[in-house]
């Protein structure tokens, strides 16, 4: 079984650095990983795709009852089963892998190129879809390698409040599901790829998103604010 994510980053050089640090081990997609950070970089000057996002982090973690962290064979076994995760994912990126064993689960920290090798072109999507990608692909690998697939657990619920609880209750919504629903919507919406059209849209669904030393949320419904700083969503 394992279990993944990923996100964006600005920069490879970076996620390069702390990934090496405690690696016992290391390989690498369309690059030499003892180069890692000079090849993304080149890659990057050939192209000339300008934008923030440098490259995508992303970790794959393995379960410790298929999985020894200190057996060497299995972490082996890992190394290889990570690769080919990322192979299918993102056959035309470069890819710079590191495997951790300094917890209870060995791990494998991926640093993803954000151009693509065969088109020059950045990688185009959102969060929800990076992700639903990486995880299918990685449950259709684990199935393919004999290993256990992650299962949603179908008892776990999101915490809410008594008030919330009172007003689902009577069948009243909540300023914190009208956030929800705008985030969700939002973050499907696939015209979204940086965090100014992130917030311009769920500004049109009435909600305000605030950053800085005070950020806060807030819905926005008659003209009455809720700020984040006194009900957290």
């Amino acid at each position: 079984m394992a279990t993944t994510h990923i996100k964006r980053s600005t920069s490879a050089s970076r996620l390069v650095n702390y990934a090496e640090k405690r690696a016992i081990k290391k390989d690498g997609l369309n690059l030499d990983i003892q180069y890692a950070k000079s090849e993304f970089k080149q890659v990057r000057a050939v192209y000339g795709n300008p934008g923030k996002t440098q490259a995508y982090a992303s970790r794959i973690a393995f379960s410790p009852l298929e999985f020894n962290p200190q057996d060497p064979h299995d972490q082996t076994t890992v190394l290889a089963v990570a690769k080919e995760v990322y192979a299918k994912a993102y056959p035309n990126q470069q890819v710079a892998l590191y495997e951790h064993a300094d917890t209870d689960s060995l791990h494998v920290h991926a640093v993803i190129g954000a151009i693509n090798l065969e088109t020059g072109q950045k990688m185009h999507g959102n969060w929800h879809q990076y992700r639903d990608h990486l995880v299918h692909i990685t449950d259709q690998v684990c199935q393919e390698n004999g290993l256990m697939v992650t299962r949603p657990d179908p008892n776990r619920h999101e915490k809410r409040s008594m008030a919330e609880i009172k007003l689902r209750a009577k069948q009243q919504p909540t300023w914190k599901d009208q956030i929800r629903q705008a985030v969700d919507h939002t973050m499907q919406n696939p015209l979204i790829r940086d965090f100014q059209a992130f917030q311009d849209d769920l500004k049109q669904q009435a909600v305000k998103m605030g950053t800085g030393q005070k950020s806060h949320l807030s819905a926005i419904r008659d003209q009455l604010q809720v700020s984040g700083n006194q009900t957290r969503a």
